[in-house]
């Protein structure tokens, strides 16, 4: 095939192709960009253990824990979305758009903890779908322990030990209110 077969063949059929910024319609079931719903996250860093490029990192603070996206780093493979017990995260349904300089799409989210209920200090959030996935029956004593602060659920079991071993009360609590 020639030159000339070409040009007369596109002469005929016209434009091929769509000007800029058009694009063609993303291919059904198209995985895009990460999003994240940090009203739905749970902290619990599964997406960034999943994640086989490391384009995702949970790191844990005192306060708070900060998700990051490095969509440079992506391969778009969706286990992050997949594995994600919260269901806060979802992949977009159209492609990346164009971006000169690297690092310009990622994302850093800080999800701040929730206050537990007894002392005040954060606590991880919880899900009820994931102690009813852990649990046969969940209890209302289990529910309330899965908002309390990790300081504040061990004290609450070792004061339930002690109440088995010598009856004391489980409501006992030490001068700083834990």
């Amino acid at each position: 095939m020639n030159i000339w077969n070409i040009i007369g063949r596109n002469a005929t059929h016209g434009a091929q192709t769509l000007r800029f910024p058009e694009a063609p319609a993303a291919a059904q079931h198209f995985r895009g960009l990460v999003r994240m719903d940090a009203d739905r996250c749970l902290t619990c860093g599964i997406c960034d253990y999943v994640c086989v490029s490391g384009a995702i990192t949970v790191v844990s603070h005192e306060h708070a824990c900060e998700w990051s996206y490095d969509p440079g780093r992506c391969t778009f493979c969706g286990r992050c979305v997949d594995h994600c017990p919260g269901r806060a995260l979802e992949q977009a349904e159209y492609p990346t758009p164009a971006y000169r300089r690297p690092g310009a799409l990622d994302t850093a989210i800080s999800i701040a903890y929730p206050v537990c209920p007894r002392c005040g200090r954060p606590a991880p959030p919880f899900d009820e779908r994931l102690l009813a996935r852990a649990h046969d029956h969940v209890s209302q004593e289990l529910r309330d322990r899965a908002r309390l602060c990790d300081r504040c659920r061990r004290r609450r079991s070792q004061a339930a030990l002690r109440k088995g071993f010598d009856g004391s009360d489980d409501d006992e609590r030490d001068s700083d209110g834990c």
